[in-house]
């Protein structure tokens, strides 16, 4: 392509740079100036091209977000997933709930705690480790301690602001991780799921459905599946509320009544391993006294004489009943009295125990009184301070109330 002598090609301007910041041809070197101020071209010399502009740099684009653990800081999240059996499905849990945070976008690691186990599952999470080094941390307990203490020995190891816990195997669909992070986004501390639809035997449904139903009676606490625990919650959640035992089930309801904020969500149900149908009545038992456990917990952990003084009332008073009802049958009817008598034994027996146990009120009454200063059973959400007065001469203002 040829350009005639008048007509001189233009580069494009730059994106980003005036027109006017494109500089003039001067005069340059081998050129004469003719009157009147102008150019008069050499013959010999060619004529002089006008310097290129060059574009300016464009400024680098962001890096995309970290979705592993950062070197240079904590993540985000951290998933614990107590192992409690040599077969756990750890790949794939890592695998699924790796896919979607990335998805999302949200830094991760995973700890995975065996409860004292070893097999299958702990060759996938060696091999895991050395796969996605520093995201997959494996921690092997020295014998079985429930997965309360796998909970908090995961806790100790993981560095993300938001906990995520997972049983050995995906049972919640990975995708419902996303609305569960919104919530905690919105101000939720726990989020707790309900699996509906249901996808198990249908009496084990019907098994979980009166389990939760007495819970609800007894806690008023409006949950329909203490059962699940693949929950998201805050750290703060784990590092205050005291688990033990088999008290991870009934967590929403402890931090609940601990003040935290609790939010409860459908979730699609995907998976269930466990039993079928009827338990061993060693099972029933150990729940009966689990919700126990959690009724005392939630409701007389500060005022014990009240609940040690609600039984022993009951058993004095019955004790008073059989008592009196031996004298009054001695008396009146001209039997005589008979100490020896059974039931009036018994009903002795029943007034010492009762005194025995409110006594036991007492005691933990003065517990609680000698250590009122290091206990604080309130949760503080915020705290506003607002300016509503100008500040005086120091600086100093007056709070708004």
């Amino acid at each position: 392509m040829t350009f005639s002598p008048e007509e001189t090609p233009i580069a494009p301007v730059a994106q980003g740079v005036e027109p006017e910041s494109v500089p003039r041809a001067g005069p340059t070197e081998g050129s004469e100036t003719g009157p009147g101020g102008t150019e008069a071209a050499s013959s010999d010399a060619p004529a002089p091209k006008a310097p290129k502009k060059k574009a300016p740099k464009k400024a680098p684009a962001e890096s995309a977000p970290a979705l592993a653990a950062p070197k240079g800081g904590p993540p985000e999240i951290s998933v614990i997933v107590a192992v409690t059996t040599g077969d756990g499905r750890v790949r794939e849990v890592v695998t699924a709930l790796s896919a979607e945070l990335e998805r999302l976008g949200r830094s991760h690691e995973f700890v995975l705690v065996f409860d004292g186990v070893r097999g299958h599952a702990w060759t996938e999470a060696e091999a895991l480790a050395q796969e996605r080094p520093g995201v997959v941390v494996s921690i092997a307990l020295q014998q079985q301690f429930g997965e309360s203490m796998c909970l908090s020995a995961g806790l100790q190891r993981a560095r993300g602001r938001i906990v995520v816990t997972s049983p050995q195997y995906v049972q919640v669909d990975p995708y419902e991780l996303s609305n569960m992070l919104a919530a905690i986004d919105g101000g939720a501390d726990l989020v707790a799921p309900w699996r509906h639809p249901r996808i198990d035997p249908v009496l084990n449904r019907i098994q979980s459905a009166a389990f939760n139903q007495v819970m609800r009676w007894i806690l008023h606490a409006q949950f329909h599946d203490l059962n699940c625990t693949f929950r998201v919650m805050r750290r703060e959640v784990l590092r205050d509320v005291p688990i033990h035992g088999d008290m991870y089930r009934f967590l929403p309801a402890i931090a609940s009544r601990q003040g935290f904020k609790v939010v409860e969500l459908q979730v699609r149900h995907l998976k269930e391993w466990g039993g079928k149908g009827f338990f061993g009545p060693g099972v029933y038992v150990r729940r009966a006294l689990d919700v126990l456990g959690v009724v005392f917990l939630s409701k007389f952990t500060l005022k014990p004489l009240r609940f040690f003084g609600t039984v022993g009332g009951v058993f004095l008073l019955l004790g008073a009943v059989l008592c009196s009802t031996m004298v009054v049958q001695g008396l009146v009817l001209g039997d005589g009295l008979n100490f020896s008598r059974p039931l009036f034994l018994v009903g002795v027996l029943s007034s010492v125990l009762g005194v025995q146990v409110i006594g036991f009120g007492l005691v933990g009454e003065i517990i609680i009184y000698t250590r009122a200063r290091n206990v604080r059973e309130y949760r503080v959400e915020k705290v506003w301070e607002g300016r509503d007065e100008p500040g005086d001469g120091d600086g100093s203002s007056t709070p708004g109330r």
